[in-house]
């Protein structure tokens, strides 16, 4: 399966990332440890009809660590907005994974024109105190000791669980490859403090979901336990905006779960036009 690594480009900022297809312009931003390959399944449907850029996250694949001192969320979303206005890509529609989701959020709510509209799959809101506390213990084992058990087979287990299914097993496979990708080709700094912010906050601020003027679409697996069906449908409910729930999906749903997935988000982006 590793031989869909992408051909990527890098901008000057350092943030690497791949461009295909012709059209409006769509911005595939991935979650935790990953990297522009695990929207792989979007790229290819996506492309006939958009232009479509699928970045590294800071830290992650081929891009840059982030520069500042300390690395908030709001450090993830300047270096996103940055890239967008590098490249002078107009009103793109932003999709985001986990991590990637609450930039996207945070980017919606915090650059309010800079969008034409935001997709955030399985996102997190109001993260509970024993969740939080068991992410915060995840990050300090990174920090410390980031083994193989813990970059690679612990988040494959929470992601994927003990299916039996071909379909799961071959995209848990496939997933487990990039993780170990970043963990031989790139120091585990840019992991390990993704994780810590991701781990440090509960989600985005409701002040700043209040703030999307623009339409969102959330998206989640039916099995996610961490970012749950409920976290979606709350967030989906401030602004009134639509959320989805795909049936047997866990966390790693825009590949195990593609063609629901790929329908949700056609579906969604159609209706943009027709509003």
């Amino acid at each position: 399966m590793m031989s869909m690594i992408l051909q990527k480009n890098k901008t000057q900022n350092g943030i690497a990332f791949h461009k295909t297809g012709k059209g409006d312009p769509i911005i595939l931003i991935h979650g935790l440890g990953l990297r522009a390959e695990s929207w792989i399944k979007q790229i290819h449907d996506l492309k006939k009809h958009f232009t479509v850029y699928a970045i590294d996250l800071p830290g992650h694949g081929k891009s840059n660590l982030l520069k500042f001192k300390t690395i908030t969320l709001k450090s993830y979303c300047e270096a996103i907005v940055d890239f967008i206005k590098t490249k002078k890509i107009y009103r793109p529609i932003i999709i985001g994974h986990s991590l990637g989701a609450l930039i996207t959020i945070e980017i919606a709510g915090t650059h309010t024109r800079l969008l034409k509209s935001g997709v955030a799959v399985t996102a997190i809101f109001n993260r509970s105190k024993e969740a939080s506390q068991k992410v915060r213990l995840r990050a300090k084992e990174i920090n410390e000791n980031p083994n193989d058990n813990i970059v690679i087979h612990e988040p494959i287990q929470r992601w994927f669980g003990q299916s039996k299914s071909q379909n799961i097993l071959k995209y848990s496979k496939t997933i487990q490859g990039l993780l170990r990708l970043n963990k031989k080709i790139f120091n585990l700094k840019g992991y390990a403090s993704a994780y810590s912010v991701f781990a440090n906050i509960k989600g985005n601020s409701k002040q700043v979901i209040k703030n999307i003027k623009v339409p969102m679409l959330y998206i989640t697996g039916e099995k996610d336990f961490n970012s749950t069906p409920e976290m979606s449908k709350k967030l989906a409910k401030i602004n009134k905006n639509k959320y989805i729930v795909i049936k047997n999906a866990r966390h790693i749903l825009p590949l195990t779960h593609s063609k629901q997935f790929n329908f949700h988000l056609n579906q969604f982006i159609k209706g943009l036009d027709s509003n």
